[in-house]
């Protein structure tokens, strides 16, 4: 198989740690796995956590550039950071790692579906007029999904609000064609609010998705590959 695009209902819901629990998986398997993290922001540029995670648990050496090809230091949509800093991300740069890649590769989004990502120049039947830059559209992270045409584990927090989180996502998902491998709903707290019982089956029922989980609340973040593994296992060969 080609692998899967991990993508979440929004931010702070645990993508990295589903993500770092299917390259876990994978390689436990034996099956080489690959990371991708298209785009790092808040971090230091020799230093991207999320990215280096993935990678630890790939259990890999994939060079820095091919596990994360873009880093920004503002905490900010991956679009925003760049401009921030004069920078542009080229989708191109980011399907052309997945083309090549040999075994089965992990990507893992920034932010949710329609965070902006990138621009990209318009397709006009007329050009602009010489005295202004040519109109360039906002791509988002759902473009990106749709470009590399891997099936999407979608991430959402397994607590209060993920119904329509989930559910919006699910559907947007749907309206481009893509295939949900499946909806994880990840515990990010330890504690437990009362629609956590019954969120699962919820999301089931307004998606038609396979739902996994909730997963365990796991407070040692060097444990949490390892024990999430068992909760995306169904979703290996």
């Amino acid at each position: 198989m080609k692998g899967y695009f991990v993508a979440g209902t929004d931010t702070g819901v645990g993508k990295t740690e589903i993500a770092r629990a299917l390259c876990a998986a994978f390689a436990r398997k034996g099956y080489a796995p690959l990371a991708l993290k298209p785009v790092e922001t808040g971090c230091a540029p020799d230093c991207p956590a999320d990215a280096l995670a993935l990678r630890e648990a790939c259990g890999t050496r994939q060079p820095l550039d091919e596990i994360c090809p873009y880093r920004f230091r503002l905490p900010a949509a991956p679009l925003v950071a760049a401009e921030a800093e004069g920078a542009e991300i080229d989708l191109l740069r980011i399907e052309a790692l997945v083309a090549r890649a040999t075994s089965p590769i992990v990507v893992e989004a920034a932010g949710g579906l329609l965070v902006p990502l990138a621009r990209e120049p318009l397709n006009l039947d007329q050009t602009d007029p010489a005295d202004r830059a040519p109109a360039r559209a906002v791509l988002t992270n759902l473009d990106l999904a749709e470009r590399l045409g891997l099936p999407v584990v979608l991430v959402g927090r397994a607590g209060l609000g993920t119904l329509n989180h989930c559910a919006l996502s699910a559907d947007a998902l749907e309206r481009r064609g893509l295939q949900i491998a499946a909806i994880v709903l990840n515990r990010v707290a330890s504690e437990d609010d009362p629609s956590v019982a019954s969120n699962a089956r919820w999301v089931a029922e307004l998606t038609g998705a396979t739902v996994l989980g909730p997963g365990p609340w796991i407070a040692d973040a060097a444990a949490r590959p390892a024990e999430l593994s068992a909760l995306v296992a169904p979703l290996l060969p």
